[in-house]
């Protein structure tokens, strides 16, 4: 998952000699983020490549129930969703060095966990869940270098390719144990050069505030919102001066209204109390529960209709897919830009189409060429999604905050996935799970984001005269400033 640091309303401290060296090679500082990123951030999301050879060392308890495995993933997961709120608190306090140094030693701790998973279980699941909770720490401290270049679309899209990408270091693992016979053990052990790079890079290199933007740019006196933009002149157009007059005097009127009306920039109790935002959570948090439910259980579906060897090839092929689901971010881009409605549609009906093949035609080939490409994509078009979305609508004021309470919520639907995967198991079928997440799919065709704050109804008032036809709840007695 990643997300674009918003602005602090904070004056910025002034740049230091380790900003002069970030600023000195760009492309350089930011290929070694991206790289970070790719290495660490997103690793968990690539279990079902791992889950084969733990079961293969039998790594866990003897009975090797499909339940534990899944709290093992969860446990990843929640910690990957959760983790944003705490490292980017230490973000905004103490900066980008003593994030990822915090970062690089639990992401260390976690990997020497998972070495000694053998021991039992509760080794493993508290080692993925550091790994998990740790790989967004050492990510968040190189988003800023976004401010190195005057357009950031490149780098922040690189960031998210990158987080996704990260899968691949579990198939690494699996063709490593199965071509070479390396355990995992040795392969964790390995691994620790990875988090030892980034604070040893942490302690030389990052600084202990963020970059500016570049340019720093001081707006003023400018109205500008995400959604309106900044007034164009009715003066430019052909109409004559009398329309002219009567537009220019609408615009005003209506830019004021915006500011009045508009959830941009709202207060956090405001935000909280209107419906966009829990509908937009929740529909971010259903999508992902669906998401990783297909994760950390493809191999026991599988497994219930096909060989061996068949399940074998389609696990591979999952394993190739999972780290090129950027592929979809040209297309998701294009549509959040011309039509938001349109990205969570295109959300929606790729998630019914993955769930109702996994439900009523579980083919080999349509696993392999439909399903599996739909999970790869889906989770980098919806948070794509609700990252542009919590920006667009509410503004970057509690954009942090907002972000990381929607993860609490992503992370408290996850806690569904093992009694689904419980029940499951226990049936002998995976059917009933995937029928009810395929009906929490269905109400998300409904789910509408409201940009505006709620209006009283119009009502006369005692001299006869018409109160304003749109009257929000919560009303500022000054514009608010830019």
């Amino acid at each position: 998952m990643t997300a674009v640091l918003p602005q602090s309303n904070k004056e910025e401290p002034e740049e230091g000699p380790r900003h002069a060296v970030l600023r000195s090679h760009p492309v350089f500082w930011s290929f070694i983020g991206i790289v970070q990123t790719l290495l660490t951030a997103g690793v968990v999301f690539g279990w079902a490549s791992l889950l084969p050879i733990i079961r293969d060392e039998k790594k866990t308890c003897t009975s090797c129930k499909a339940e534990e495995f899944s709290l093992i993933f969860t446990a990843g997961a929640i910690g990957n969703y959760i983790s944003t709120l705490f490292f980017g608190t230490v973000l905004d306090v103490y900066g980008p060095r003593l994030t990822a140094i915090v970062a690089s030693v639990l992401f260390s701790a976690g990997l020497v966990m998972c070495s000694i998973g053998e021991s039992g279980s509760t080794h493993l699941l508290i080692g993925v869940g550091l790994l998990g909770f740790s790989g967004p720490g050492v990510q968040m401290p190189t988003l800023h270098f976004a401010n190195l270049f005057p357009d950031a679309a490149l780098y922040m899209s690189s960031q998210a390719a990158a987080f996704d990408g990260g899968t691949f270091v579990f198939a690494l693992a699996r063709s490593l144990f199965y071509s070479l016979g390396v355990s995992t053990a040795t392969f964790f052990q390995w691994y620790m050069i990875v988090p030892t790079i980034v604070f040893v890079t942490a302690i030389t290199f990052w600084p202990a505030s963020i970059l500016q933007s570049y340019p720093a740019l001081q707006i003023k006196d400018t109205i500008v919102s995400p959604y309106i933009g900044t007034a164009s002149s009715p003066a430019l157009s052909m109409r004559s001066i009398r329309d002219s007059v009567r537009n220019s005097y609408k615009s005003l009127r209506s830019l004021e209204e915006a500011h009045s009306n508009t959830l941009v920039d709202a207060p956090l109790k405001t935000v909280l109390s209107h419906p966009t935002f829990w509908m937009l959570a929740s529909w971010t948090s259903i999508h992902i529960l669906k998401l990783n439910f297909v994760v950390a259980t493809i191999n026991d579906q599988l497994k219930r209709d096909f060989d061996k060897d068949e399940v074998d090839y389609m696990i591979n092929m999952f394993g190739l897919m999972l780290p090129f689901g950027f592929v979809i971010l040209p297309v998701v881009a294009h549509l959040l830009s011309k039509s938001p409605k349109g990205a969570v549609q295109l959300a929606n009906t790729i998630g019914v189409a993955y769930g109702a093949i996994l439900l009523y035609f579980p083919n080999k080939w349509l696993l392999t060429f439909v399903v599996f490409p739909a999970v790869a994509t889906s989770r980098q078009m919806v948070y794509s999604t609700v990252f542009h979305q919590i920006g667009e609508i509410f503004g970057f004021t509690n954009y942090g905050t907002l972000l990381g309470l929607t993860n609490v919520l992503v992370s408290a639907f996850s806690m569904i996935q093992t009694p689904l995967v419980s029940l499951s198991e226990g049936r002998g079928s995976y059917k009933l799970a995937n029928s009810v997440l395929l009906l929490l799919t269905l109400p998300l065709f409904f789910v509408k984001l409201d940009t505006k704050m709620k209006k009283v109804s119009t009502r006369k008032k005692s001299n006869g005269t018409t109160a304003n036809e749109e009257t929000p709840l919560v009303r500022s007695s000054s514009h608010p400033k830019v």
